[in-house]
C-alpha cells in the first residue's frame, strides 16, 4: 500500500484502505474523519485500534444502553450531571451500581462497533493522522480489528468499487500463508465458508464467481474482495 499523507480529503470508500494501514504501520495516535457535521476519532496503539468516538447521537453510550434495555432515561440523567474530565460516563454508571462492568464492557464495544462499520459507507470527507498517546482515560479495548473490517467491506453496495478493488477476473487466487491465522479470528457464516471452498490456487475470480451462481454474484465478489483486503487471499504469480 502507498505512503498516505497525514491529512487530506478522501473518496471513493477510502476508509478500510486507511485502517489497514495504520495497523500495518503499528501506528500509535488518532485517526480524525470528518464529514460534514459528523466527526469520529479513532484511536490505536500500536497498531491495534483499542477506542473510537462520534458525536453522532445514535452511537453515544447512554442511548444505546437505554435502547439494549440495560439503563434507564432517569439513570442516565442522574450519570450524566457526575461526568467530567476524570469521571467518564461509563466508570459514573458503575461507581453508581447502575450496570455491571461486562454490560459495560459489551456496550462500549457494540459503540466502537457501530462507529467503525457506518464509516465504510462514507464515499467522501476528510482526514487527520495525529500520532500520539491515546488519552490516559480511554479505555483500551480488546477490539478483533479484523473482524470489523471483514464486516464492513460487506456493507459496502458499490459493485464497480469491488471490481476495481479485486482487478483482474482472469487472476488466480490462493490463500495466503497467514490464511488460518486471520480466519481464526473471523466468524464466517456458510457463504463465506462455501466461497472459501472453492479457492484451490487454480480458479480465477470469474470462475469462483461462476461455481457460486448467478444469485450470489455480488456477494462472491464482496467476500473475495475483503479477503484481499486483509491478506488473507492472494493473486497467484503467473509462474506459479
Amino acid at each position: 500500500m502507498p505512503e498516505l499523507i497525514k491529512e487530506g480529503r478522501f473518496d471513493n470508500y477510502l476508509f478500510p484502505h486507511l485502517l489497514l494501514y495504520l495497523i500495518e504501520k503499528r501506528f500509535t495516535g488518532e485517526l480524525v474523519l470528518a464529514f460534514k457535521r459528523v466527526k469520529k476519532a479513532i484511536y490505536f496503539q500500536r497498531g491495534r485500534m483499542i477506542f473510537a468516538h462520534s458525536n453522532e447521537k445514535r452511537f453515544r453510550l447512554g442511548e444505546l444502553l437505554i435502547i439494549r434495555g440495560k439503563l434507564t432515561k432517569k439513570q442516565l440523567k442522574v450519570a450524566q450531571q457526575m461526568v467530567d474530565n476524570n469521571h467518564p460516563l461509563g466508570r459514573v454508571l458503575l461507581r453508581l451500581g447502575f450496570i455491571g462492568k461486562e454490560e459495560l464492557l459489551l456496550g462500549v464495544k457494540r459503540q466502537i462497533a457501530g462507529i467503525l462499520l457506518s464509516t465504510f459507507q462514507w464515499k467522501e470527507g476528510s482526514y487527520w493522522i495525529c500520532p500520539g498517546k491515546p488519552p490516559k482515560r480511554l479505555a483500551k479495548l480488546p477490539l478483533n480489528a479484523t473482524q470489523l473490517i471483514f464486516d464492513g467491506i460487506l456493507q459496502i453496495k458499490d459493485k464497480r468499487w469491488f471490481e476495481k478493488q479485486v482487478g483482474d477476473p482472469s487472476v488466480v487466487l490462493e490463500l495466503d500463508d497467514n490464511f488460518m491465522t486471520g480466519y481464526r479470528l473471523l466468524s464466517y457464516n456458510e457463504m463465506v465458508d462455501l466461497i472459501i471452498t472453492k479457492i484451490d490456487g487454480k480458479r480465477s475470480v470469474e470462475q469462483i464467481i461462476s461455481l457460486m451462481g448467478r444469485d450470489n454474484t455480488f456477494t462472491t465478489l464482496q467476500v473475495l474482495c475483503g479477503l484481499l483486503l486483509l491478506n488473507l487471499l492472494k493473486r497467484k504469480d503467473i509462474g506459479n
